[in-house]
């Protein structure tokens, strides 16, 4: 009896640490989603005042020399849609470069289908905006680096001489349709050497995995905005500042392109600068929680081996979780030992923390509506059913990024696409190698 009441009297001062720890926790993002929301209405009130100036500076933009590269590994469900809106381009002088991993990946034969039923004149279809298209193979499987990077070292190894700007996107990215125009006129604003948008996922059937993948997502828009990491799968770089920061040397020992390219450019005096409209809405719904894990380790792996702000990124991470975990193992042990008054303020500020973490990814995918709206896309209206789902797949979503920030952390290998890559650390870096 007396080791018990020395536990139960024991837990009422942790009890109020716990709870600080929580709002210690929740403080830096409360910050960092304010900031985002009040940057997408200023950029929204920016974007309208400069409407009618912007369409006096459209035929200029179309003139500006652009390619397109789009790198396949396999074929997507998504890609028929991606070439059909690429096709739809209101860029005047662009050329399009695909390249493929080898003449026998199964997108081989879908980019050349596709690109050839473009080519045929039909009544309801305009012509392909596209000047040229280039479907090639990767020459050479690389031993460092990724099967991306290698293909993209290929495509801007071999730019047309007059290309001022190159555009990157995924297989999954379906765009609207002045996508590279808007590209091309931003990523050529003074000091500006790239421009990226970012993806916003609405899953259509509101599955688990899909609804864990869209609050994380949520919140990661945010980090990636104010901590200036590109997103590769809607991304331009002006020439001369690939030129000038030596990302195609740079990009033969990474695993991504986009969040390595963020530090040299800096480095050699050029801005990064996320547009909101560019923001890609993926509805897709088909994964697996484990899955998920994975593919949301290797999200923060890339920060980890190629952005000087990951520390930040990797304490956000360990804080938050650490202190979610510490609490529900506390609530535990007080109902155990029924120490009810330590189990309630503990237990009260869980609760608080989850209500305003909910209030803050509402917050952000409201504001991300509003913008994406000038592009003429939307999200799907809030339902009471829809936002219950939200509420329901809080905590996990919670348990797999603590998984996917652990994983992310101590990996020394990560499978991508059916290849396995190895992470070895040099004096200045993290070199990737593929496994033989």
């Amino acid at each position: 009896m007396i080791l018990l009441a020395t536990i139960v009297s024991a837990l009422s001062q942790p009890a109020l640490i716990l709870s600080l720890l929580l709002v210690v926790a929740i403080v830096p993002q409360v910050i960092l989603t304010a900031w985002f929301i009040q940057m997408m209405r200023l950029w929204v009130q920016q974007h309208r005042a400069q409407s009618a100036r912007v369409q006096t500076q459209t035929l200029a933009v179309e003139t500006v020399p652009a390619e397109v590269v789009l790198c396949l590994r396999g074929c997507d469900s998504t890609l028929q849609q991606v070439f059909a809106s690429l096709a739809r381009q209101t860029q005047g002088n662009w050329r399009l470069r695909i390249i493929v991993d080898s003449q026998t990946d199964p997108a081989w034969n879908a980019a050349h289908a596709a690109v050839a039923a473009m080519a045929i004149p039909q009544s309801s279809f305009l012509p392909p905006s596209w000047r040229e298209v280039l479907i090639e193979s990767l020459a050479q499987r690389p031993t460092t680096g990724s099967l991306k990077c290698a293909s993209l070292r290929q495509a801007l190894q071999s730019l047309a001489p007059q290309t001022v700007v190159i555009a990157l996107i995924d297989a999954d990215c379906v765009v609207h349709d002045d996508w590279l125009e808007t590209l091309v006129k931003e990523c050529l604003q003074p000091g500006v050497g790239a421009v990226s948008g970012n993806r916003w996922y609405d899953p259509e059937h509101d599955s688990v995995a899909g609804t864990v993948r869209a609050i994380w997502n949520a919140a990661a828009i945010v980090q990636m905005t104010a901590f200036g990491i590109p997103w590769g799968g809607s991304l331009a770089v002006r020439r001369e500042a690939i030129e000038a920061c030596s990302w195609v040397d740079l990009i033969q020992t990474t695993l991504c392109e986009d969040t390595a390219l963020a530090a040299p450019l800096a480095t050699s005096g050029w801005k990064y600068h996320f547009i909101p409209s560019l923001i890609a809405i993926d509805t897709t719904d088909d994964i697996a929680l484990v899955p998920l894990t994975r593919w949301i380790s290797r999200q923060l792996l890339t920060a980890r081996l190629h952005h000087p702000l990951w520390p930040l990124v990797a304490i956000h991470g360990i804080s938050t979780s650490f202190s979610l975990l510490s609490v529900v193992v506390f609530c535990l042990i007080a109902a155990t030992f029924s120490h009810w008054s330590a189990f309630g303020v503990v237990a009260g500020s869980l609760v608080a923390y989850e209500v305003v973490s909910l209030l803050l990814v509402w917050a952000i995918e409201r504001s991300t509506a509003q913008v994406v709206a000038l592009a003429g896309k939307q999200i799907r209206s809030p339902t009471v059913g829809r936002r219950l789902r939200w509420a329901l797949a809080l905590p996990f979503t919670q348990a797999v990024y603590a998984t996917a920030i652990v994983s992310a952390m101590t990996t020394r290998s990560v499978e991508w696409r059916g290849v396995t890559y190895r992470i070895r650390q040099s004096a200045s870096s993290f070199i990737v190698g593929i496994d033989p």
